[in-house]
């Protein structure tokens, strides 16, 4: 009898003891998973940071002076976001403008300024039928322009720009030329 009594209290013990509460790691798995549905942080970080402006002015042996002003566009940006844990990391990428002036001995051939709106229409991107490009017009950001110098012909001046979609390989490389005459051509040279 002393042995029934003895294991009819062993059970009572386990069967009050197994009521289905959760343990203290599988609670705060729990918490800490709702935390994560109901919490979000985000941080914008912008690429530059701040209002930056470069200006070269080059004078070519061919008789050219040529002058490049290159500048963020603090009002457009394209977005990119990356989400790791509860953290939303959000990178505006900022457009950059950029104004060509060009005289050819001492007289001014070429003077014009270039946005976003109007590369996107000279570069072919919006609605582009080649693959490559697709998205340039809405993810693409000025990463270099660059004066060519070593011409070997003295009618016209090449200037080398690239645009590239952050985080990706995508890369498109034009180069704009323009004649004595102020008459200026864009040529695509390589599309990755």
């Amino acid at each position: 009898m002393r042995n029934f009594a003895f294991i009819l209290l062993l059970l009572v013990l386990a069967v009050t003891s197994c009521e289905g509460r959760k343990t203290q790691s599988q609670a705060l798995k729990e918490a800490i998973e709702d935390f994560k549905k109901t919490v979000t942080v985000e941080i914008p970080v912008y690429q530059p940071e701040s209002y930056m402006e470069r200006e070269v002015d080059t004078l070519l042996h061919n008789g050219y002076r040529v002058k490049i002003k290159t500048y963020t566009d603090m009002d457009h940006a394209v977005l990119f976001t990356k989400i790791k844990d509860t953290i939303n990391y959000q990178t505006y990428y900022r457009n950059f403008k950029f104004h060509i002036l060009i005289e050819k001995n001492g007289k001014r051939i070429f003077n014009t300024h270039f946005d976003k709106t109007r590369i996107n229409s000279l570069l072919e991107y919006k609605d582009s039928p080649i693959s490559e490009l697709r998205d340039f017009d809405k993810l693409s950001v000025l990463k270099s322009i660059e004066l060519n110098k070593d011409l070997p012909n003295s009618e016209y001046v090449e200037i080398d720009i690239m645009y590239a979609i952050p985080n990706t390989d995508k890369v498109a490389l034009h180069t704009i030329s323009i004649n004595e005459k102020g008459l200026m051509n864009i040529k695509r040279k390589q599309v990755n």
